[in-house]
């Protein structure tokens, strides 16, 4: 499959009001997921699975209880190198203890040379960072704890 053809593709769903398309190519299998304004591609070839992000990052608003913290877990859209800062030499957006508003930055994921914003799904207080600076997140994976 051509990228022009990916790309035509990539338009059409996200245009479409589907969440999920599944399709076996010739050579490979190719699978698309939206959800809050993101795509997902997910290509499965011979080689390793490749997975990237377009659109706005996806945050998971689901409101877990876990043995140390409540609150809403803020979690990995996409695979990528998780940063605290925008700079090395500058301060971390969040750090433990801080109050945030909805759509506060709180980290930086970069995939593929691209820096993708996390944001704040809700007010309140940063409860717990569960990443550590220029860790490899996976999709899914819990960046933050956001509680009142």
């Amino acid at each position: 499959m051509e990228i022009s053809e990916v790309k035509e593709l990539l338009k059409a769903f996200d245009e479409s009001g589907s969440t999920y398309l599944e399709a076996e190519l010739s050579g490979g299998r190719i699978k698309l997921m939206k959800s809050a304004g993101s795509v997902a591609v997910q290509k499965s070839w011979s080689e390793p699975t490749i997975e990237v992000m377009t659109g706005n990052p996806d945050v998971s608003r689901t409101a877990q209880n876990t043995s140390e913290e409540e609150g809403i877990e803020v979690t990995a859209p996409l695979v990528g190198v998780f940063y605290t800062a925008p700079a090395p030499d500058e301060p971390s957006f969040v750090k433990e203890g801080d109050r945030v508003k909805e759509g506060d930055t709180l980290c930086l994921i970069e995939a593929m040379k691209m820096m993708n914003k996390i944001v704040a799904p809700a007010n309140g207080t940063v409860r717990k960072v569960c990443v550590k600076d220029q860790d490899v997140v996976g999709f899914g994976d819990v960046l933050f704890i956001i509680g009142d």
